[in-house]
């Protein structure tokens, strides 16, 4: 006992000894490191011990804190577990167990997952939460398109009964009133702008915003626990993102809040963003153990299909992932490869592992390419040589002088090089048959074949049918058949160097249009691709009689892709929709393809064609489906593999651009069947312009942070003036809560922080950053294949330096050299006034030598400055200066960063105008800050890691905090909004500040902010209820007015009316006449808008449907073979005289939105005639088809354009009714306030709306019916929020 008491002794001695004594030394060392002064020695030891013992309390606490978070996780995953477990047939995964707890303890949540990961499943979490936890809970599903709402609306049915399950979409409206509704994102949002928080009952209506609608908007979010907004990482979206963000902002404080998003690298910051705004905890939850079903990525050649990486098993969403680059997750920083930094220093970056590498076999092959291009050129390079060598020996022998033939030069040589190497690119592109052939073999069916137009996807099914009909007659042919004797397909087989183009099925066939194409191939030809990249048209002649006789069920079976069992289900369910749908029933060719297996999906597709494709696919009824990048959103259609058969695609301007990573991986994610599938197949194929290398460029960048999209509308400027009673500080506080304001505080907290590190010398640090970053970008953009040479110098700092060096000597030479010139040119001048005054004397001889003397030496200096420009403009530093140029030009996504990084190096340049382009002297001058400030830029370091912010996220930031405020754009939104009469300033407010102001809404501006559409205030002009009050657009009528007094111009600057029933008056005789001189001139808007208002109350409905279709068409895809003056002849009378009004009240109203600065997104003005007469047409009763040879457009888009209509007629129609004002200008009263829309003009607008609601418009959903299911589904009825979908 005493020899164990010995031993523990001993032993907790030298424990003491070992650890306890050192920890007190080294705290005592840090506190006399910063209490006293000693020596150096000493003070270096004793800072050690200290550090050590910080950093050793610090992995202590940290320590602590994750195993507190992990406690936390813990806890939270087994309450969600033990209590929503239940719900689901399937175990739920740890991390939507934990977002199960995080929802069932209050707060709100972001989910981030990959695609297919299962993040709806977190979503249903919270509805039966609402549902069940609560007698009468109610929870709200918002997803961002009408398609996958029904699509969920159809799925919730079946989950919580038909009878607590409604849908508005703004097309329609089912069950109003569920306790779970699913809707539009913008119906959410709209619904949200009316509804105030409990706070705020007390003073509801005050005369601000209409009362009944106020307490209806409250009404019907009063009971919400729970809003899911699904695909939350559209608010990153430019257009549509906002929405996301006001949903945020302006939701009820008692109402939860579920973000369901992709991966995103900024999630934290929108997760703390959500925390602030809401007032509310809010947790993030990220799905990190992987995709349930993994990802494998394949690269498509006409060689076959091979892993893209190294290691098989890598990449994104694979079975190991990311192999630990940016921690397998959510990355932290941009990637770059290691190399030596500017100043000596080597960048610390993350490596790439190896396994992330191209496949050796991929990178073999594009060694084979260029070799076989090398040879090429260098064959062509010979031949030129041989043959001016015996062009050469020919003329010495003939003794006469001929030309030879002029070699390539440099420029010559590198075109030729990229002319061959497209070439053999496009040798290498694969046939879609030919994959389709090959994942057949691998049992990777069904496939989603992703292609970006939807040209390209209708012409990809077609093709690929037509090749499984001549693959089945070929087979079947006794004998190969005769091709030189077909009248409509001739051809033979082709001798080529190709391997594969030699069997005996790779036969080149030809089309009536000339076109040419193989058969079972491999390859595909110059015209195929560029009928899928380039939207070309194909057709292919193929007579198909009846493909529903039941005789030919088995030849479909056995040469297309579904067995004889599935083609005569599938028959079986075209019958019954052509039956049910005889308008809109599926063609021959249509029926053809499905009963191949074969589809195409897209949004020129009537919804109910769309709805029926969807179903087959879901049902394993259709093997193949072609579509454009909206079937990633988020539709239910999961398949084996994912195509990706381009890896660019048009942007809005027409250029070609790279494939983004998020949606690229959102594509890639389709793949993989939950419950089906062990793994899922992404297959990248290789086009003329990408290979290989850019495929796994996009793969392994980051994800794009989402940036805040948030612009203030007017609808959402009067709402929130009402939510503040008429005051603008509920306003001020809600556009403060946006994400952008908030990051802006965050930044500007950061930059200040960098700020006291600098000191003095932050200016010049900042300079040095943006010379950096700009060298930098340059780098990463210059093509290391075929400038090789640039981009070694921008990677080698001593080579950089002697570049610049050589540059700048060489830029001084020329300089030296035109001075001498001027200089020369100045002694000639004088020396020729001499001459002069001496030729009168006749004395000019004796100074014409020294004349020629200097004329000669004049000739050789320009000779010296041709040679030292040469020199110059073929110098390293003036191709970069051309590369970063055309950078900056380019639709590349580091474009901007260029500008950015520019703006911010060129704010002390008085000179030099920001879009000036760069020259080669600019960049010498970044290479030489980038280059020589060693002491500076380790400076630069240490404040890097002391504020957390690098060289490149200072760059950004700057631009951040120098972006304008969204508070100004309110404000330049009130301003308006007071000019036209929709706000008045309070009757006993008299302070010119717009802060301290009371503002009154009016009846017009009830109007505004009732109406869900992008410029609520345009609509309302163009109908006749708002105008311009105030005289804000005096400068335009004073304009007309000096117009008006010349002779050309006199009678019709107002005089455009000639048939109209009220004639407008000039203002200038308005006055005349002794007994009415004290009635006031009517104002030039005010005669307008009543001439515009009596001019719509004459209109039919269907007139009045045409010219709001005008008002709200989306105008992207335009028909650019009709004019506006065709469009214009195509309206009744009637509209014309409409239009020809309605086009002064733009004019108005553009000239006073630039006026006060209107953001561009908000102050879009649109007539686009182009929509008028197909609308009219429709609601006079035309037939389907008939409306379809009207519009020339495609099914799909021609349903939008009828549903945007009848969407804003709906609204127009369901404003509150409002007393009728005189606004006749003989009655000579002017109006302070607009007056809103007629009672009349309104009941034109319902009655149009009833006559489009009909079928396929109103286009009632295949919804399956249960046995519970007995309540009325009411189609035509859309309450007075109905919303823009």
């Amino acid at each position: 006992m005493a020899k164990t008491f010995n031993m523990t002794s001993k032993l907790y001695s030298l424990l003491f000894i070992l650890y306890v004594i050192p920890c007190c030394l080294g705290l005592i060392g840090g506190f006399a490191t910063r209490r006293c002064p000693i020596s150096s020695v000493s003070r270096t030891t004793r800072t050690r011990t200290g550090l050590q013992f910080q950093r050793a309390s610090s992995k202590v606490r940290k320590t602590w804190q994750l195993k507190s978070l992990d406690a936390s996780i813990d806890s939270m995953e087994q309450i969600g577990r033990e209590k929503l477990q239940k719900y689901f047939d399937f175990p739920i995964d740890s991390w939507q167990a934990q977002a199960g707890g995080e929802i069932l303890s209050g707060h709100n949540v972001i989910v981030c997952a990959p695609t297919g990961a299962g993040k709806t499943v977190v979503g249903e979490m919270a509805l039966h939460h609402a549902f069940h936890s609560h007698l009468d809970g109610a929870a709200i599903y918002t997803t961002p398109l009408k398609a996958l709402s029904n699509q969920k609306y159809a799925e919730l049915r079946k989950i919580f009964g038909a009878k607590n399950v409604g849908l508005s979409t703004g097309d329609m409206s089912i069950n109003r009133g569920a306790r779970i509704m699913v809707m539009t994102t913008e119906v959410y949002r709209n619904m949200a702008w009316r509804a105030m928080d409990d706070d705020d009952d007390s003073g509801a209506g005050d005369g601000l915003l209409n009362d009944d609608l106020s307490r209806r908007g409250r009404n019907e979010l009063s009971n919400v626990k729970v809003v899911v907004l699904d695909e939350f990482h559209y608010m990153g979206q430019k257009g549509r993102g906002g929405v996301w963000e006001e949903c945020v902002i302006t939701s009820p404080s008692h109402t939860q809040i579920i973000g369901l998003s992709a991966t995103l690298p900024n999630a934290d910051k929108l997760t703390m963003w959500m925390e602030k705004v809401t007032e509310r905890k809010s947790t993030l939850v990220e799905a990190l153990g992987g995709r349930p079903v993994p990802l494998r990525y394949l690269f498509a050649t006409r060689d076959g299909l091979d892993p893209m990486f190294r290691n098989k098993d890598a990449g994104p969403g694979a079975p190991l992932g990311l192999l630990g680059l940016r921690g397998d997750g959510v990355p932290e920083r941009s990637y770059r490869p290691k190399k030596k930094g500017f100043a000596n220093d080597i960048i610390e970056v993350e490596e790439r592992p190896k396994g992330l590498d191209m496949n050796p076999k991929l990178k073999s092959m594009i060694q084979q390419r260029m070799e076989r291009v090398n040879r090429a050129i260098a064959k062509k390079i010979a031949r030129i040589e041989s043959e001016n060598l015996r062009r050469r020996v020919s003329n010495e022998f003939s003794d006469t002088r001929g030309g030879s033939g002029r070699a390539l030069s440099p420029k010559e040589e590198r075109q030729e090089k990229e002319k061959m190497l497209k070439s053999e690119m496009r040798k290498a592109v694969p046939s879609l048959h030919f994959l389709l052939r090959k994942l057949n073999e691998k049992e990777l069916l069904p496939a989603i074949f992703f292609v970006f137009s939807r040209a390209g996807c209708d012409e990809a099914a077609e093709n690929v049918c037509y090749q499984m009909r001549k693959g089945a007659e070929l087979a079947n042919a006794v004998s190969p058949p005769d091709f030189n004797d077909d009248e409509k397909y001739e051809g033979k087989p082709r001798k080529s160097r190709q391997r594969s183009a030699r069997k005996n099925d790779a036969v080149v066939l030809k089309d009536g249009k000339g076109r040419s194409f193989r058969t079972n191939s491999n390859y595909v030809t110059e015209d195929t691709m560029s009928s899928i990249l380039d939207r070309a048209d194909i057709a292919v002649d193929f007579d198909i009689s009846s493909p529903l006789e039941e005789n030919k069920f088995k030849e479909y079976a056995e040469r297309g892709l579904l067995s004889y069992s599935q083609v005569k289900e599938v028959a079986a369910r075209i019958k019954v929709f052509n039956q049910d749908n005889e308008e809109i029933k599926f063609t021959d060719d249509m029926i053809d393809r499905f009963l191949h297996g074969v589809g195409s999906h897209h949004a020129g597709q009537l919804p109910a064609h769309k709805a029926f494709i969807e179903s087959l696919f879901r049902a394993q009824l259709m093997k193949v489906v072609f579509a454009t990048e909206t079937l990633a959103a988020g539709i239910n259609m999961p398949a084996r593999t994912t195509v990706i058969c381009s890896l660019a695609k048009r942007g809005d301007g027409g250029s070609m651009n790279m494939l983004d990573t998020a949606n690229t991986l959102q594509m890639a994610g389709r793949a993989g069947r939950r419950g089906m599938d062990t793994d899922g197949t992404c297959v990248l194929v290789t086009t003329p312009f990408e290979g290989p290398e850019e495929a796994i460029e996009i793969l392994l960048s980051e994800v794009a942070p989402v940036e805040s999209q948030f612009s203030p509308g007017y609808s959402l400027a009067v709402n929130l003036i009402a939510r503040g009673k008429g005051k603008l500080d509920v306003a001020r506080k809600l556009v403060l809560k946006s994400f952008a304001q908030w990051t802006k505080q965050e930044v500007e907290s950061q930059v200040e922080s960098v700020k006291e590190l600098h000191g003095e010398d932050f200016e010049e640090m900042v300079e040095i950053a943006a010379h950096e970053r700009i060298l930098e970008l340059l780098s990463s953009y210059i093509d290391k294949g075929r400038n090789k040479e640039l981009y070694e110098v921008l990677e080698d700092k001593s080579l950089l330096k002697k570049a610049s060096k050589s540059f700048t000597g060489l830029y001084q030479i020329l300089t030296l050299e035109e001075s001498t010139l001027s200089y020369l040119q100045k002694e000639l001048d004088v020396m020729t006034s001499i001459d002069s005054v001496m030729d009168s004397d006749g004395m000019a001889e004796l100074l014409t030598e020294d004349n020629l003397n200097v004329q000669e030496e004049m000739k050789r200096q320009r000779q010296r400055i041709r040679k030292a420009s040469d020199d110059v403009s073929k110098h390293i530093m003036t191709a970069l200066a051309h590369q970063a140029n055309s950078l900056l030009r380019s639709s590349s996504p580091i474009a901007e960063e260029m500008k950015a990084a520019l703006e911010v190096s060129r704010k002390s340049v008085d000179d030099l105008d920001v879009d000036d382009e760069v020259s080669a002297l600019d960049l010498t001058k970044f290479a030489k800050s980038a280059v020589t400030m060693n002491r500076k830029r380790r400076k630069q370091k240490s404040a890097e890691k002391s504020s957390g912010i690098d060289s490149s996220s200072l760059i950004d930031a700057l631009n951040v905090v120098d972006k304008d405020d969204s508070l100004e754009d309110l404000k330049s939104l009130i301003n308006v909004l007071q000019a036209y009469g929709c706000i008045v300033p309070a009757v006993d407010d008299d302070t010119d500040d717009m802060n301290e102001q009371s503002y009154r809404i009016t009846t017009a501006g009830e109007n505004v902010g009732l109406l869900g559409l992008d410029n609520a205030l345009w609509v309302l002009t163009a109908m006749g209820g708002a105008w311009d009050v105030v005289g804000a657009s005096a400068d335009l009528d004073r304009f007309k007015t000096e117009m008006s007094s010349l002779d050309d111009f006199g009678e019709d600057d107002y005089g455009i009316f000639e048939n109209n029933d009220v004639k407008v008056e000039k203002a200038s005789n308005a006055n005349q006449g002794g007994k009415d001189s004290n009635v006031k001139d009517v104002p030039f808007p005010q005669s307008e808008a009543f001439t515009l208002t009596t001019q719509l109350r004459n209109l039919q409905p269907s007139e009045v449907a045409g010219y709001v279709s005008c008002l709200v068409a989306d105008g992207g895809r335009r028909d650019g073979n009709t004019s506006v003056l065709a469009a214009f002849q195509q309206l009744t009378p009637a509209q014309q005289r409409v239009v020809q009004s309605s086009l002064l009240a733009m004019e108005r109203l553009t000239e006073i939105q630039n006026t006060y600065s209107i953001d561009e997104n908000t102050r879009r003005v649109q007539l686009e005639l182009g929509t008028c007469e197909v609308v009219t047409a429709w609601t006079e009763g035309c037939s389907w088809n008939e409306a379809l040879e009207i519009s020339g457009a495609a099914p799909g888009d021609l349903v939008r354009i009828l549903h945007r209509a009848l969407d804003a007629l709906r609204q127009l129609g369901n404003l509150p009714v409002n007393a009728v004002r005189s606004m006749d200008a003989s009655a000579g009263v002017i109006q302070k306030e607009s007056p809103g829309i007629h009672p009349d003009i309104r009941r034109l607008c319902r009655v149009a709306a009833t006559a489009m609601d009909r079928y396929p418009v109103k286009d009632p959903l295949p919804f399956d019916d249960d046995d519970d299911d007995n309540e009325e589904q009411e189609y035509n009825q859309i309450n007075d929020d109905s919303e823009l979908s």
